[in-house]
């Protein structure tokens, strides 16, 4: 039996941790088959998309380069709250007709981050330092308990982002 985090439905669970967390974590998977994991800041877009900026020459951006299945792992750890994960599987791809851009930028404006984060065009630019990525979400899972043996086990369980 699934047990509720606190009562929360999960639909609303998850869209708290994709607004109110500013980290995730990002897995793509290289021409070869490595894996590679990297921590960074994003911003949702209502339920379906993610963006982010990073470096063109960062592992996990010439991985998307290649391949586009990502799979993200936004979470709650901080002290005081119940551990609670969305688990995400996506579709990313940078960003670079002119109108796509202008428009990640205007929705990464909409939440805080530190100064030195925080992008303008001219840093997603050809000649400026990042791009900006935008991964279309395909599936979640949200991280539940379950009692097996009288003991909590963390599983996922499938959630439907636009329901509560």
């Amino acid at each position: 039996m699934v047990v509720s985090e606190g009562e929360v439905p999960p639909g609303q669970r998850a869209r708290r941790l994709l607004t109110e967390t500013q980290n995730m974590v990002l897995a793509t998977v290289g021409r070869g088959g490595e894996p590679w994991v990297s921590p960074l800041f994003f911003v949702a877009e209502g339920v379906a998309r993610l963006y982010w900026t990073s470096e063109p020459a960062a592992r996990h951006s010439r991985n998307l380069r290649a391949d586009p299945r990502a799979a993200i792992v936004i979470y709650d750890d901080l002290p005081g709250h119940r551990v609670d994960g969305l688990y995400l599987r996506a579709e990313a791809r940078e960003l670079s007709a002119p109108d796509e851009v202008a428009e990640a930028l205007a929705v990464m404006a909409r939440k805080p981050q530190p100064d030195r984060w925080r992008a303008v065009p001219e840093d997603v630019s050809a000649a400026g330092p990042w791009r900006v990525y935008r991964a279309e979400i395909l599936s979640a899972e949200l991280r539940c308990t379950e009692t097996v043996g009288g003991r909590p086990v963390a599983r996922r369980v499938t959630v439907d982002m636009g329901g509560t």
